[in-house]
């Protein structure tokens, strides 16, 4: 088999800051070793959970670790896979994962977390995850296949599959990964039957993507959803048009045809000449990157499954930043400068059925034309969505616990925008944030373990946080100053949620 060439250098860990761990671990494939870090946590990176998605194996679900002899050391992280940002730490060859652990053996049966990255599934954003295993969890993050490598459907892809399928293929990548946790974890102190999977952005939409299809079923127990990234942009149907996209199939076989005409390539097979790629040709194919209703992980749109209530049932908590949309429309370059612009704008994005969102997102006067303009990127692109699995977990009767996070580190008093919150769930503070910036760190860290250990953030010593219901649609403030808020933005986002149903054409 061909393999890409990795087009990365391996960053050396400073010795001064590790040391060896001499005990080797067992994992399935082999043996392993690690390194200890100076807050006394083991860190085993780039541990392999599946093969090398390469040559034949690119467009393919991802295949077992090649077990291999002697005792692998795993003290630096594999590359990240492909994506649109420049790194030289870069590889088709990518399906690693990191796993962070304080405990004393295999029979502490800590709980687990699971972190998706989040990055538009295009490109990588994370965070090492020593301080969660510091307050007594097991922290794995997980690569994915992004872009073209991790979402291309084609007809020939499909037709090649047993399932006659194509695309996925990241989320594929996140169960191949959940498997390995439920054959490993143990042996790093974790406990394999209490696993929440979270993630933030794309990796909240990650979230909604495993808590929708039974193939994950199992695989994990709770969920932490962060600024859940699900909008009418990234969610297609392989064969037909879905009310807003064309068919993924035909949008995949439209970006081949146009690479493969450019390029002039005269033997092979058309799979072949697929394969036969370079990674950076892959990466300029223009394909969507969606979560695909293929018949197989998904017999319809998960929309209709979160409305019945019939995804897996487990407790869940979601949560999104109140400026989620800040950073995306001041990059905006022809934002509306009158209400009738935005009207029109707004009428030509949405189509038919929008009479009743028009009157909620389009301003009364001249001067509220940006907090509108915010106001719809942060409910169409993270906020209902986010609300979306809330209700669902309702739907379900299981436990369910919202927030909202209002902390804007370097502007206090501005809104927080999208991925404020992920270096205080890590606790990855710079050193020179302020203490009330750095307790507040600690307590979104505490809260997090707390519902990944027992499925309610709830314990002594933090300030209570009550669950979400249908009538008052609580959330917990986060912030400096905690409070609690109640049916947060809810005329908007159900009349988004009504437009949503009726263009995708949900029963009830």
């Amino acid at each position: 088999m061909k393999r890409s060439i990795l087009i990365f250098l391996l960053a050396v860990i400073p010795a001064s800051t590790y040391a060896s761990i001499e005990e080797p671990i067992q994992l399935q494939a082999g043996q392993i070793s690690g390194t200890l870090l100076d807050n006394g946590v083991q860190a085993f990176l780039g541990v392999p959970f599946a093969a090398p998605p390469v040559g034949d194996l690119r467009w393919r679900p991802p295949q077992p670790v090649v077990p291999w002899s002697g005792i692998r050391k795993m003290d630096r992280k594999g590359p990240d896979c492909m994506q649109g940002r420049n790194t030289n730490l870069m590889s088709e060859d990518c399906l690693y994962l990191n796993v962070w652990t304080k405990a004393e053996s295999s029979s502490d049966k800590l709980p687990v977390l699971v972190w998706i990255h989040g990055g538009g599934w295009r490109f990588k954003a994370t965070y090492d995850g020593d301080a969660f295993a510091a307050n007594g969890a097991v922290l794995v993050s997980v690569n994915y296949r992004m872009n073209a490598f991790g979402w291309m459907a084609h007809p020939a892809l499909s037709e090649e599959s047993e399932n006659n399928v194509s695309g996925n293929y990241g989320v594929l990548d996140h169960l191949a990964a959940l498997e390995w946790v439920q054959s490993n974890i143990e042996q790093f102190g974790g406990d394999k039957d209490n696993v929440t999977i979270f993630g933030e952005s794309a990796g909240g939409g990650s979230m909604y993507a495993l808590l929708a299809t039974p193939a994950a079923e199992g695989l994990f127990h709770k969920v932490i959803s962060e600024s859940t990234w699900i909008n009418t942009s990234n969610v297609s149907n392989l064969k037909t048009h879905n009310g807003f996209m064309q068919s993924a199939e035909g949008m995949g076989e439209g970006a081949i045809s146009s690479m493969l005409e450019e390029l002039d390539l005269e033997e092979g097979s058309l799979l072949e000449k697929m394969r036969s790629l370079t990674a950076e040709q892959v990466m300029q194919l223009r394909v969507p990157v969606s979560l695909i209703v293929d018949g197989w992980l998904y017999d319809k749109p998960p929309i209709q499954t979160f409305y019945e209530g019939s995804q897996i049932k487990v407790p869940i908590m979601s949560g999104y930043n109140n400026g989620e949309g800040l950073g995306y429309v001041m990059r905006q370059q022809n934002l509306p400068k009158s209400v009738s612009e935005q009207r029109d704008l707004r009428a030509a994005r949405l189509g038919d059925l929008s009479e009743e969102l028009l009157e909620l997102y389009v301003a009364e006067t001249n001067e509220d034309l940006l907090e509108v303009e915010i106001d719809y990127v942060s409910d169409d692109m993270f906020v209902r969505a986010s609300r979306e699995l809330a209700l669902a977990g309702l739907r379900a009767n299981q436990d369910t616990f919202v927030y909202v996070f209002g902390r804007n580190s370097q502007e206090p008093e501005n809104l927080a925008p999208h991925y404020a919150e992920v270096k205080y769930v890590f606790n990855k503070l710079e050193g020179s944030a302020s203490r009330e910036d750095q307790n507040l760190a600690s307590l979104m860290n505490s809260y997090w373990v707390q519902f990944a250990r027992t499925g309610n953030p709830n314990q002594p010593g933090l300030p209570t946080w009550p669950a979400f219901d249908l009538e008052t649609q609580t959330h917990q403030f986060l912030d400096v100053n905690i409070s609690q808020g109640s049916l947060d933005r809810k005329e908007r986002l159900d009349a988004m949620d009504s437009y949503l149903r009726a263009r995708y054409g949900v029963t009830p």
